[in-house]
């Protein structure tokens, strides 16, 4: 079944930047043999599904035996996966073997590919000549799908055995480099069966114009900033598997400094401005308040918003008051995520009769507990407050009578020490803008050496590195 074109007024943006950024855009069809698609053309003409299909059997052939089944062309909208749209095309034969390949919407260029029958058959044994067998044809399929001059900014691939689908997978993964500086996020990533075969690939790649390495903040600058400006958050997390022990008795929980992901942690290489692990200007932190030192919420009967829809305001005081009415007891290891994960526009909300939802998480001595969260869900329309989940999320057990507390500033000159390396390289934020289309990497330096956290009783360095060693040798 044929979808319908994706819609001009959605993509003109997409289309602009694409081809106004870039000199030329090409998939090559065998080496020497580009595909070029010029700027000069400033067409905002999307590949019709049609010339999807022609491209994906171009890069690979469709086995005999599979029916096509759909084609859907997938909308910018800050997916890791497609930040610039594509056609997702899709093949089947009998009840489990289907595959996917996903198609640059202009260039039709191969963006992925998942093949679930290659991946399901029965696995031969790993040795070194079919380890030596699948590298040359992941190599082999790079030369096919990318370009020399894409080609040329990969490093050699680091190279790992995928369990998870069969023993005889390989997985080789080429890193972006540009300039000399590796590109965080940006890579080509091709898993392969020990006899050649062509599994699984992913191309993920900016396309505009990068920041100027050049102007660029001296490293001495770039360490005095990170070592003053730096903020990890003091909470409760679950421990990883490979910290646990079989004891049900162990508490799962341990107390540490962290760095959340709106935490001060990156410095813009160029402007020496803090960022975010999303490679955004980080915000000052707000204060935790439980929901014990809120005033009681007071729930509207009627929305003020146009058409008598409820507002977002409106919203969290329903939800607000449900959870206080629901834990009346336990109002002091709880609170109101602020800000809220993500917000819907009304329209959005409306036309998808969707409800908001407010993000609520536990407190274990006015500390938060990591991804120990639960949403309510209000409806714009009536302003009816009720629980995601069909009973309320109960807080985790943590035993902690340890009253030792670090304080930042320590764990810092901690996490500082064993992180000694200055590195540079270009990050770009998630999420897809309409009036701008994805948003521009920039250059940022960050601190790098041992992973791990610290420990918020003692200040103490947790190395996940060597804590993985200790338990593997069990």
């Amino acid at each position: 079944m044929k979808q319908k074109q994706p819609n001009r007024k959605t993509v003109q943006t997409l289309v602009s930047l694409l081809l106004l950024t870039v000199s030329f855009v090409y998939g090559a069809t065998a080496e020497g043999t580009p595909l070029v698609y010029a700027a000069e053309q400033k067409s905002e003409k999307i590949i019709s599904e049609d010339e999807a299909i022609h491209f994906a059997k171009k890069w690979l052939p469709i086995p005999a035996g599979y029916t096509y089944g759909y084609g859907n062309y997938v909308e910018p909208d800050g997916e890791i996966e497609t930040p610039y749209g594509a056609w997702s095309l899709y093949w089947s034969k009998g009840d489990s073997d289907s595959i996917i390949y996903k198609i640059h919407p202009v260039t039709g260029q191969l963006l992925y590919y998942f093949n679930q029958n290659q991946i399901s058959a029965t696995p031969a044994p790993v040795n070194a000549d079919r380890q030596r067998v699948a590298r040359e044809g992941a190599d082999q399929f790079l030369a096919h799908v990318i370009p020399p001059e894409e080609r040329s900014k990969l490093t050699a691939p680091s190279e790992s055995i995928v369990k998870s689908d069969s023993p005889e997978t390989y997985r080789f993964v080429y890193k972006r480099i540009e300039n000399g500086i590796p590109f965080d996020g940006n890579y080509i990533g091709i898993s392969v069966s020990g006899d050649g075969k062509i599994l699984r690939f992913k191309r993920l790649w900016y396309e505009g114009e990068l920041p100027e390495a050049s102007r660029v903040i001296s490293e001495a600058k770039a360490r005095e900033l990170l070592q003053q400006n730096t903020e990890p958050t003091l909470i409760y997390r679950d421990k990883p598997e490979y910290f646990k022990s079989d004891s049900s008795n162990e508490q799962k929980y341990m107390l540490v400094y962290e760095y959340q992901r709106k935490d001060p942690q990156l410095v813009d290489a160029i402007t020496g401005e803090m960022v975010d692990a999303n490679a955004e200007p980080a915000k000052p932190k707000r204060t935790i308040n439980s929901l014990k030192a809120m005033a009681p919420a007071v729930p509207s009967n009627t929305g003020s918003g146009e058409g008598g829809v409820f507002t977002r305001e409106q919203a969290e005081a329903s939800a607000l008051h449900l959870v206080q009415k629901t834990f009346s007891a336990q109002l002091e290891n709880l609170y109101m995520l602020n800000p809220q994960p993500y917000e819907w526009r009304i329209s959005d909300l409306l036309a998808h009769r969707m409800s908001y939802e407010v993000h609520f998480g536990w407190l274990k001595n006015g500390i938060p507990i990591k991804d120990a969260t639960f949403q309510v869900r209000v409806s714009p329309r009536k302003g009816s407050a009720s629980f995601v989940d069909k009973e309320p999320v109960q807080p985790p057990v943590i035993v902690d009578n340890d009253p030792r507390r670090v304080d930042v500033a320590t764990a810092k000159k901690t996490e500082q020490a064993m992180n000694p390396v200055l590195k540079l390289y270009y990050k770009q934020p998630f999420g897809f803008n309409e009036e701008t289309g994805e948003p521009k990497p920039i250059l940022v330096y960050s601190l790098w050496g041992d992973g791990g956290v610290v420990d918020g009783h003692t200040g103490t360095w947790i190395s996940f590195e060597k804590l993985w060693e200790e338990r593997t040798k069990q």
